[in-house]
């Protein structure tokens, strides 16, 4: 049986601190224009952040088109959303040095500061991405395929999962 040439990579993401790692083919991501409204009428981020639209220099159009160009996906679960900003980053690095994917490219919900910067400039640039839902994926669904299942602590309280991932 031939080992996914990613396994190392899914293994160095769960080293780092993520709770899950999977390969998908980015023709399984499921994009829907209402995750888009959600982030228009159900989140404070809007219009507040760099990475979070209408903030976002790439239009949904050009987003497409380069996404167009990817074919596999590394997706990272984590319990926390700075465990996912540093894992999906460093794999995302992995990826380009070790792998020669030198378009890697992270979707992860950016937390580097406390409070972001806009609308001054950028902070930490380098560490700046879009989440996946900024650009229309649906990330329950997406998830679904993986197994990736919603879960409950024994006082039935919701167990927090994030969800990035690493285009490759």
């Amino acid at each position: 049986m031939l080992e996914n040439p990613y396994d190392p990579l899914m293994e160095k993401a769960l080293e780092l601190g993520a709770s899950a790692a999977r390969i998908l083919p980015t023709d399984q991501i499921v994009f829907d224009p209402r995750s888009h409204l959600k982030c228009r009428f159900g989140c404070s981020r809007w219009g507040n952040f760099w990475t979070c639209p209408p903030c976002l220099d790439l239009s949904q159009e050009q987003f497409m088109e380069a996404f167009a160009r990817y074919q596999t996906a590394i997706l990272i679960q984590s319990k926390g959303p700075k465990i996912s900003q540093d894992v999906t980053l460093a794999i995302e690095k992995e990826a380009m040095l070790s792998y020669g994917r030198t378009f890697s490219f992270a979707m992860v919900l950016c937390v580097a500061c406390e409070e972001c910067a806009h609308p001054d400039p950028c902070r930490y640039p380098h560490l700046a991405r879009p989440s996946m839902d900024a650009y229309g994926i649906d990330i329950g669904k997406t998830v679904e395929s993986l197994g990736f299942t919603v879960e409950f602590d024994k006082e039935g309280k919701l167990i927090p999962a994030w969800y990035s991932m690493v285009l490759l």
